[in-house]
Order: C-alpha cells, then structure tokens, then sequence
C-alpha cells in the first residue's frame, strides 16, 4: 500500500564519485532496520 524512497550521496554513503543514489522500494511489507 505504499513506498520508500532512500536517497543516499555523499563520502558518507561511500560514492568515490559524486552523484545521486535513489532507491524506490514497493511490492512487499519493508522492515526497518533491515536484516
């Protein structure tokens, strides 16, 4: 019934290249923290 949007940049999220990282996550029951 609804979505997760993550968005990660920065050296904090590990990029050696400067960019915008999104995940869009749908389809099943999410957990957080995941594991």
């Amino acid at each position: 019934d609804g979505f997760r949007l993550v968005i990660k940049n920065g050296p904090d999220a590990g990029e050696t290249v400067p960019h915008l990282h999104i995940h869009l996550l749908a389809g099943r029951r999410l957990n957080w923290p995941p594991g």
